[in-house]
């Protein structure tokens, strides 16, 4: 296929998918439809059919036999005395070829094989990486539309304050300095609020990115952020390290240096070239074949430094993967017991601290409008529990991110806050 044509169409159908794809994700999306818009048409992506169609042209190359040639030759021609003209030449007419052995072909294609295999495993890698980042800024996306509702919550508390004070204030219950204060507060909340919503704007903007939009079309995520569920055990998730692509691309590298080596030790038996043709003797009058086999002498000796070199790559790979091995379980161990923590944060402030702080609010309230609690008391207690919901939206956010930097290094499906 020509190579400008298929650049053309892979253009098209880039734009093309583009297109579909932002006009798809509108509304309230899920973290399914971020990942497939990202992986349909992210930019990092786009190198590889081209890359793929670059080594399928060089396996099509490598798979020619060696091409023949024809040789003509002409001899005791235009010389001088009895040679000055053609009357004496000699004419030599050859076709030679080459006779590859020790499987030279197949360890050639052997080779771009396994490249296409690296090629293959380096993708899962960028494509994961991208998905990975999807979650998290899912996740901001999703912690900024419930740190909005929070800040809601806690104007809606101000307000609610400002009234509450307004009929103690004026039966000289109260004095006027709290009603100022209380004024003062719904004001932070508002800004608040409004911050929070510029958060979320942000948020969107970076999620719609990952698609390659700047103006996100979709107005919030569908997500049960507050839903942490169970920590899985740590030998399962070490269980699963080889299926990570980061691990998987050592073994298609390996399989590589292995092909490598194959096609070294090919070159240790050198390649027969023969001819055969016709020579036509001017002085006898006749015609006669041809016949000719050339070996290059000492090749297997040229080859050896091919072989050394191809050997040493593949043992140079399987220490790099036991190193990777050895990095990635510990940071699956070290991400492991903070994801526990997380997750034990949010049970305990699911279960008692909200629940016990909420009811202390109310009781504060109560009393207060009765007298028996100060200003200060019940905007402590408003804090306290809004101080509450924060640290769950935090440690619920953190244990999501957590689990999806997990997920990507042992090798596991991504699941975010589904």
């Amino acid at each position: 296929m020509n190579t400008r044509f298929l650049v053309v169409v892979f253009s098209v159908t880039c734009l093309s998918a583009q297109s579909l794809a932002q006009e798809s994700l509108t509304g309230t999306i899920s973290l399914r439809d971020a990942m497939e818009a990202t992986l349909a048409i992210h930019p990092r992506l786009r190198s590889y059919p081209l890359r793929s169609e670059s080594l399928a042209g060089e396996r099509e190359i490598a798979n020619l036999r060696p091409a023949y040639q024809i040789q003509a030759s002409l001899e005791d021609a235009l010389g001088t005395g009895d040679l000055r003209d053609f009357s004496g030449a000699e004419a030599t007419f050859q076709l030679s070829n080459i006779v590859e052995m020790g499987g030279k072909r197949p360890a050639r294609v052997g080779v771009v094989n396994r490249r296409l295999d690296v090629l293959d495993a380096e993708q899962r890698v960028i494509e994961l990486d991208l998905l990975v980042e999807v979650v998290r800024r899912f996740i901001d996306v999703a912690s900024a539309q419930a740190r909005i509702e929070l800040q809601a919550q806690a104007t809606a508390l101000a307000e609610n304050t400002v009234v509450l004070l307004q009929p103690l204030v004026a039966a000289g219950q109260s004095p006027q300095l709290e009603v100022d204060r209380a004024n003062a507060a719904l004001l932070r909340a508002e800004i608040a609020e409004q911050s929070a919503i510029a958060a979320l704007d942000s948020a969107r903007i970076r999620l719609a990115n990952m698609w390659t939009s700047s103006s996100p079309l979709f107005d919030d995520v569908d997500s049960n952020l507050l839903t942490v569920g169970q920590v899985q055990p740590i030998d399962s998730l070490l269980a699963t390290l080889d299926a990570n692509p980061d691990i998987e691309i050592f073994a298609a590298e390996s399989r590589l240096r292995d092909a490598e080596i194959v096609l070294a030790e090919s070159r240790r038996q050198a390649n027969v070239q023969w001819s055969a043709g016709i020579r036509h003797l001017k002085e006898l009058d006749d015609t006669g074949l041809t016949f000719g086999v050339s070996m290059p002498l000492f090749n297997t000796s040229r080859a050896s430094g091919a072989v050394r070199a191809a050997r040493a790559n593949q043992q140079e790979v399987e220490i790099r993967r036991v190193t990777a091995l050895n990095a990635i379980e510990g940071e699956i161990r070290s991400l492991h017991r903070q994801l526990e923590q997380s997750v034990s944060a949010v049970s305990i402030l699911q279960e008692e601290v909200i629940p016990a702080l909420e009811g202390v609010q109310q009781q504060v309230l109560s009393a207060y409008s009765v007298g028996n609690y100060s200003y200060l008391d019940l905007i402590s207690a408003q804090q306290e529990y809004l101080d509450a919901q924060l640290a769950l939206i935090v440690n619920a956010s953190n244990a999501h991110r957590l689990r999806a930097e997990i997920e990507r290094l042992s090798g596991l499906a991504l699941s975010g806050p589904q």
